[in-house]
């Protein structure tokens, strides 16, 4: 039974898309500034007066540190709750205490709101004392939040609902990356019952400092510049005024002053217009949320119309979603409220020629857009949820190879970098030009045939209509072929883990072609071509025991087919008990959990021999291998632990050693969607 409370080692605080994503990289709100996703500084400040005695609750009231300045105490923190959709702080001293909520409504049953690029921030005070207390709230945003870097400029607006700080279309859909942030657009601060304004931050320390400085022990003599101080800032930015981010820190501040009688709350939202989200084949195309006509102004208007509303969906969707995971393991419902808002907000949702497009991108790793080995292991959240933004998923893929811009009979790795879809990169750097590599050694052929045949068979099932499949038989059929020519033994190339380098005779590979075989085969036979499906059917099977043959060394399965004393988790074996296919036989899955419980470390199972680190989703689709509760546990507790322990503050990574708890790379990605798969059933 757990006791101890859950720390994330990092905290999501605004998760919309891949742009619009900020965390807390701290245990304590107070500790560091927000930051983007990618770590760099996007600085949020919440201070509090309480009867003229000045505390800090989000970040600093210094954006950099490039001047000492001493800040004003921190309220304390007294506890972190983290929900699928929510985080929730508490903060108290003897007199008050405060909760703050941040809340991204990612409903997946509810498409426009979920591409809506709105977060709210909601605070509940209480006077602890029953008595009455003069409050005075400052939130500050960085517009910081609206370009790639310091030395971009912004311009100040204002709307009927917001004021906002603007980057401008010249840098609209211009480049591509993984670094990158949002340089175009208008970020929003939606608060229409608090006074807004934008001013620099060293103006904000200024006023406050001049405020409640004689409350503050010890007072600090020097002012946010130092001596000399430097380039004058204005006091306030005005509209159309443009300035760049660095020196001055521009910021858009909320202000609040009441009276404390009892209880109080409010809200405010934050939310982000870009415009044009995604570059699709040339043509720049707008989110979901505009597909019937909503401008921005209309959106807000809906946000602060519905807020209550929204609310309760989101809490009833929370209870709902860990109701079941708890009823697993109250560590798996930690697990899975940390990675729900990380594994959606890695997309964006578009919509273009009649279809959507749920665009992922491939974080901390090389930027790809539509990455179809993304894509396999993420796609456990979402068949439980909305089986149709699967589809979005794939859409891209099966669109890249309409226009003609795909070259090989196997399936595509991915539609682009982010947010540029275009066409494939993988494979195609001018690095390995010069180096002599060709860009069909660099692809996963397969991994990705296998990946979009179980793909495409998961929405089939999830949704129990084969419109997908029919769709696009054609193309699945030229992949199942490729994979009864080249799956059973694969030649030297990679598969999904590809920073584990290439491999020959890959045995877990082969079992994603035998898995893509048997998918193919189920789908022909419910869709009443039996005979087809037979054919199909016999070579799968015939695939399997020979698998099993020649893949067993002693109690476990190996590496690789022609490394004897080798293993590896066998993830993909997972179809064959999720769609009933039922290839491999009851006893090889005993046996391959019996040994994994022998390999397990500290904080997890290993990948495979070859190194000492692992991957979170591949874990956990090992446990759905046979109904083995104790190895569900160990896994669970082991991640949990990690999480716990790790000292690494950054968004849940996928990729961690098992033997002490560091991250070996990769962060915030959405293929933390597949830890649902123990939820999943069709």
């Amino acid at each position: 039974m757990k006791t101890e409370k859950f720390q994330a080692p990092c905290v999501p605080l605004i998760t919309n898309d891949p742009m619009f994503n900020v965390w807390s990289f701290a245990d304590k709100l107070t500790d560091d500034v927000p930051r983007h996703w990618t770590g760099a500084r996007q600085f949020i400040t919440g201070t509090i007066a309480i009867d003229g005695v000045l505390f800090q609750f989000i970040g600093k009231l210094q954006p950099d540190n490039s001047r000492y300045m001493t800040e004003f105490p921190a309220l304390p923190q007294t506890d972190l709750t983290i929900r699928p959709m929510t985080t929730v702080y508490t903060f108290e001293n003897e007199t008050i205490r405060l909760r703050l909520q941040f809340m991204s409504p990612l409903l997946p049953d509810d498409l426009m709101l979920l591409s809506r690029p709105i977060t709210y921030l909601s605070y509940h005070l209480e006077a602890k004392d029953a008595k009455p207390h003069q409050i005075h709230l400052f939130l500050g945003f960085s517009c910081e939040l609206a370009v790639d870097h310091a030395t971009q400029s912004v311009s100040f607006d204002e709307t009927a609902y917001s004021i906002c700080c603007s980057s401008g279309t010249e840098n609209m859909l211009r480049r591509s990356g993984d670094d990158h942030r949002i340089e175009w657009g208008s970020f929003h601060l939606i608060a229409p019952h608090w006074s807004k304004v934008a001013l620099p931050a060293q103006k904000l320390c200024s006023r406050i400092h001049s405020l409640y400085a004689d409350k503050m022990e010890p007072t600090n003599p020097v002012n946010y510049q130092g001596p000399g101080g430097g380039d004058p800032a204005p006091e306030y930015y005005r509209d159309y005024e443009s300035t760049a981010i660095y020196p001055h820190y521009p910021l858009l501040l909320a202000e609040s002053r009441f009276e404390l009688n009892g209880e109080k709350e409010d809200f405010l939202a934050l939310g982000y217009d870009d415009i044009k989200s995604i570059q699709y084949f040339g043509e720049n195309i707008e989110a979901y949320w505009r597909k019937d006509g909503d401008t921005f102004l209309d959106i807000m208007k809906k946000a602060l119309e519905e807020y209550e509303e929204i609310c309760i969906r989101v809490k009833s969707f929370e209870d709902a979603l860990l109701q079941k995971a708890n009823a697993l393991s109250p560590k798996y419902g930690d697990i899975l409220s940390l990675a729900y808002r990380q594994a959606v907000a890695a997309h964006k949702l578009t919509w273009h020629d009649g279809e959507i497009q749920f665009f992922s991108k491939e974080n901390y790793s090389n930027g790809c857009i539509a990455t179809v080995d993304v894509t396999y292991p993420s796609i456990p959240l979402f068949l439980i949820y909305n089986p149709t933004l699967v589809e979005g998923m794939l859409n891209p893929i099966f669109k890249l190879i309409e226009k003609g811009l795909w070259e090989f009979p196997f399936a595509p790795h991915d539609a682009g970098q982010y947010p540029l879809a275009n066409r494939q990169v993988y494979g195609y750097s001018t690095s390995y030009f010069f180096r002599g590599i060709t860009p069909l050694e660099k692809q996963m052929p397969v991994e990705e045939c296998g990946n979009m045949i179980l793909s495409v068979a998961g929405v089939c099932y999830a949704k129990k209509d084969f419109s997908y499949f029919k769709k696009h038989e054609t193309l699945l059929r030229q992949w199942a072929d490729y994979l009864l020519q080249a799956g059973y033994d694969p030649e030297n190339q990679l598969c999904t883990d590809d920073f584990a380098g290439h491999l020959a005779h890959n045995c877990n590979l082969s079992v994603k072609a035998i898995m893509g075989i048997g998918a193919f085969a189920k789908m022909l036979a419910d869709t009443g071509r039996e005979a087809e499906a037979a054919s199909y059917r016999e070579k799968a099977a015939h695939f399997a025991a020979l698998w099993e043959q020649n893949a067993r060394t002693g109690d476990h399965t190996r590496l690789a087919f022609d490394q004897e004393d080798s293993w590896s988790i066998k993830y993909n074996m997972v179809w064959d008990n999720l769609l009933e296919l039922n290839l491999f036989s009851p006893q090889i899955k005993k046996d391959e959990i019996a040994y994994y419980k022998k390999r397990i470390h500290a904080y997890g199972l290993p990948l495979d021999n070859r190194s000492d680190y692992t991957k979170s989703d591949w874990q956990l689709w090992s446990t759905v291998l046979t109904d083995d509760p104790e190895y569900f546990h160990l896994i669970i507790d082991r991640m949990w632990a990690f999480l716990q322990q790790t000292p690494d503050r950054i968004p849940f990574t996928d990729w961690y050693f098992t033997t002490k708890p560091f991250s070996r790379g990769f962060q915030n990605r959405t293929v933390q969607g597949g830890l649902f798969i123990n939820l999943l059933q069709f």
